[in-house]
């Protein structure tokens, strides 16, 4: 009777020594499982907030080239430009040449991502906001391209021929094809007003949310 109360005794030992090992290892690889997936979540959500902020910095470059305050700003220059065209057709005096170009009216980072599977994480409504965003702002810069091939076509390329050619018969009334480009400019104006003040809020919102500017 001893002898088997001793060896109840041992494998209790035994078993008691094995539960402990085990418990040891197993509370040991879940804290290894929770820390690596807290330090993923971590991750994940250290890379949104890049996004969020390189959303928020070309949002800000796009609003401060563009906005009206700034005189060297696009719409400013878009706005001069037609103001100008309006006067020299009144005049005809039509420019043999105009042409838009620049880069401070692109959207470099948005669009990348865009192209990416990044915006894929943002919150919802801002990535919904963001593809309007950018699919109106892409529409900006086609009217550009549209406007200077147009103006190439309608007045460059006729241009030997005379003033006279852009007018209606014995009237200072431009044809058609000059009005076309008048309106065009003025869409370029629009949606770039539109797309500033776009970018104004949005960049507003970000920086309430995420507070970037006091970084």
């Amino acid at each position: 009777m001893k002898e088997s109360m001793q060896k109840i005794k041992s494998l209790l030992q035994k078993t008691t020594k094995y539960f402990f090992d085990f418990l040891v290892v197993f509370i040991g690889v879940f804290l290894a499982f929770w820390l690596n997936a807290r330090k993923e979540e971590q991750n994940k959500e250290e890379e949104q907030v890049q996004v969020y902020r390189a959303i928020y910095e070309d949002m800000n470059a796009f609003y401060l080239s563009g906005r009206e305050e700034n005189k060297n700003g696009f719409v400013n220059v878009f706005q001069n430009y037609e103001s100008k065209l309006d006067s020299l057709i009144s005049i005809k005096k039509i420019p043999a040449n105009m042409r838009f170009f620049g880069d401070y009216w692109h959207l470099e980072i948005v669009n990348s991502l865009s192209r990416g599977e990044k915006l894929t994480t943002i919150d919802a409504e801002l990535f919904k906001g963001l593809a309007n965003f950018n699919t109106s702002h892409q529409m900006f810069i086609q009217e550009i391209e549209n406007f200077n091939q147009k103006y190439e076509t309608y007045i460059t390329v006729h241009y030997e021929e005379g003033m006279d050619y852009f007018y209606k018969l014995d009237s200072n009334e431009p044809v058609e094809r000059i009005k076309t480009l008048q309106k065009r400019l003025n869409h370029i104006i629009s949606l770039a007003q539109m797309l500033v003040k776009t970018a104004e809020n949005a960049k507003m919102n970000l920086n309430r949310e995420f507070n970037f500017e006091n970084e």
